[in-house]
């Protein structure tokens, strides 16, 4: 459950201490009329107020770094304020006219009440300082807004959070992919939005700042001792300047995604953790595969199909060429031929071998995804030149961007063509090309190749025809289905060798990694089928497979802190696989899980038995469960001593142990009746 909001603010959690300043610079962001009307400040407190639920931050801590940037940036806003609202004509838009209101009707408690409403925090200081409100009044104003703020807003991400902790794991298949669309959409569409309304209040604060700073006595002398430099620096940050501040952020964007990706990349050489959870979620993936969904995912993984995507990408190049963009046509070209042979290059480097259970029959390397990457340099891309050509507005090229680039990079993990990694690292590829080809368009648009006479016609008739063609190959190639293979048997010739040597895997954790109860039973001469219906004599019930009714179940078990017997459960990994089967105990609470572990010389099947707490217990022994369930098995023990562990349950916290044995449990060829409890 920690994954959903790692895969949202993913930063925050691996950062630890520098966490806390990051969601301080967004309070304060917010807080400082300037950036609030664009930075979303309250969205990353209550991430990081979701953070604290999960474990990674501490909540008093985190409050304090939230006031003290609020604060700050209320300080900031009225400091500003005072030294502008005079020499600046500042835009009347509606939020402004809001806090100009606010402050009026309110008076100094507008300073509080503006905390809460986004953007606003920063204007509403901003129309404090402008309306005369004394000095003394604002401080103790602003520092209580500040407070109360960071204790509501980090608050409220802490109950979220702990709605998220107690929710995603219970998730049916097809619900995280589209919640993590919704939450891509939203955010998306959130910045979107606050950069559309206040931009035109950065482009004219700054362009007045810059010039008062101009004719400041200091940066006149410094100008004339070092011309040459402040030539350079004006240029590089001039607002409309073909080299100038968008050229800048073009360049710095660029740094960040190489920057990224080449730590992703050594991530994956050189830490096993990121191999071992990428097993667990392709595992995952496959263990979830249903018709509907592989035909949803198999037609959508098509548009980036090479034969696909390459007729689209022809198509729309030409069309912007004969609309009368050619800077566009080109910028889209080079982003789709540069990203082809990066990935090309890239996955012959790394070699990575493919997932061994995927649902298309693929025979080049792994690493990076070529489909996430075209998504992104292809998709992506077109809809940011279709948005800088005026053909559609930035709403819909971020949304329609994302959401193409994020639906194609989520059918390879679903249809378990490529792990996790691989498409992370496919997207940033993409990502970085997509930025060097709207740098190209932009160079060219301003320098040798503006705009020039359109034929709309031939344009949308080539337009219509790239794409019937690209439709016609989505069906006629298909790639091939790979034949069901079976997994060769393991034959463990020593059973008691094999759980001590570390050949028969005993650890078993969740999605992200911590650690659950291991295998401390062994069975030997029963399938996992077989062996639960002998448990489900003795009240053992099998745990219902995530769906709506068993999702919404385990939910009011959750918040109702009662056992249902018609709950879904938390999925658990042993050596990257889920359990074949998931009984729950009599009392409820309690889980067991079944893995097939291989067979012994004699061709009997041996099953590798986990028990875990469920619920929010004050104590739970494994021991005294693991008696139970041997005392309803009939056959002979042999004990093994292992070494003892202990820990706790990642969403409650109940602690858990182990008294370091792992029974061997032989069954006999016919066995008799199970024993009744």
């Amino acid at each position: 459950m920690h994954s959903f909001l790692s895969h949202i603010l993913p930063t925050l959690e691996s950062l630890g201490v520098w966490s806390y300043w990051i969601v301080g610079l967004f309070s304060f962001l917010e807080g400082w009329w300037v950036t609030g009307v664009i930075a979303p400040g309250t969205l990353v407190v209550d991430a990081g107020g979701a953070l604290v639920r999960l474990g990674y931050l501490d909540f008093f801590d985190l409050v304090w770094f939230v006031a003290i940037g609020a604060i700050l940036g209320g300080e900031v806003s009225w400091h500003t304020g005072r030294w502008l609202g005079g020499r600046l004509r500042l835009p009347q838009g509606k939020t402004f006219e809001r806090a100009q209101d606010l402050v009026r009707r309110r008076g100094p408690v507008a300073v509080v009440m503006g905390r809460f409403l986004g953007p606003v925090a920063g204007l509403a200081a901003l129309a404090a300082a402008l309306s005369g409100l004394s000095r003394r009044q604002f401080v103790v104003w602003n520092i209580v807004g500040g407070i109360l703020y960071a204790l509501a807003h980090v608050s409220m991400g802490y109950i979220a959070g702990d709605i998220l902790a107690r929710i995603t794991p219970y998730l049916p298949r097809i619900v995280l992919p589209l919640g993590l669309f919704a939450v891509i959409v939203a955010i998306t569409w959130l910045l979107v939005r606050h950069i559309r309304r206040g931009w035109p209040l950065i482009v004219v604060t700054l362009e007045g700042l810059a010039r008062h700073l101009s004719e400041w006595p200091p940066m006149k002398r410094l100008s004339a001792r070092h011309p040459r430099i402040t030539a350079v620096l004006a240029k590089r940050l001039h607002l409309t300047h073909g080299g100038g501040l968008l050229t800048t952020a073009i360049v710095v964007l660029l740094i960040y995604l190489v920057g990224v990706f080449v730590d992703n990349a050594f991530d994956l050489t050189f830490l096993p953790e990121t191999a071992a959870l990428d097993a667990r979620i392709a595992n995952l993936a496959h263990a979830y595969w249903s018709d509907t969904g592989l035909t949803i995912a198999g037609w959508l993984t098509q548009l980036g199909h090479v034969p696909v995507a390459t007729t689209v990408a022809a198509g729309a190049v030409a069309f912007f060429a004969l609309w009368g963009r050619p800077a566009a046509a080109i910028g889209l070209a080079v982003s789709v031929a540069g990203d082809a042979v990066t990935v090309t290059v890239l996955k012959l480097a790394f070699g990575r071998a493919r997932p061994e259970l995927g649902y298309f029959l693929e025979t080049s390397h792994s690493f990076p995804s070529g489909h996430a990457a075209i998504s992104v340099a292809l998709y992506a891309c077109l809809f940011v030149m279709l948005w800088r050509e005026r053909f559609i507005g930035p709403t819909v090229a971020l949304v329609g961007g994302m959401t193409v680039a994020a639906a194609i990079g989520l059918t390879r993990i679903y249809l378990v063509e490529h792990y996790l990694s691989d498409v992370l690292n496919g997207w940033i590829i993409g990502g970085i090309w997509l930025v060097v080809g709207f740098g190209v368009a932009e160079r060219l648009r301003r320098t040798s190749l503006p705009a020039r006479a359109a034929r709309p016609a031939l344009a949308l008739g080539v337009a219509a025809l790239s794409l019937g063609v690209a439709g016609w190959l989505a069906v006629e190639k298909r790639p091939v289905l790979k034949h069901a293979q079976t997994a060769p048997q393991t034959i463990v010739a020593d059973l008691e060798q094999a759980a001590t040597d570390g050949t028969l895997p005993l650890d078993v954790v969740t999605l992200t990694g911590e650690a659950l109860p291991p295998v401390t039973l062994i069975v030997q001469g029963a399938t996992p089928e077989a062996l639960a219906a002998h448990l489900s004599a003795g009240g053992w019930t099998p745990v219902p497979a995530p769906g709506v009714t068993s999702v919404v179940a385990a939910l009011r078990g959750e918040f109702a802190d009662q056992a249902r017997a018609d709950a879904t459960a938390l999925p658990a990994f042993r050596d990257a696989l889920p359990a074949a089967l998931t009984l729950r105990a009599p009392s409820g609470h309690s889980i067991l899980r079944l893995w097939p572990a291989g067979q012994s010389e004699t061709g009997a099947e041996i099953v590798a038995v986990a028990l875990s707490p469920e619920g929010d217990l004050a104590e739970w022994s494994e021991a005294e469960v693991r008696r139970d369930v041997l005392s309803l098995l009939p056959g002979t023990v042999q004990r093994v001593p292992t070494k003892p562990l202990k820990g706790k349950t990642d969403l409650h916290g109940t602690p858990w142990s182990t008294d370091g044995q792992l029974a061997l449990l032989k069954l006999p060829q016919s066995p008799p009746a199970t024993k009744k409890p």
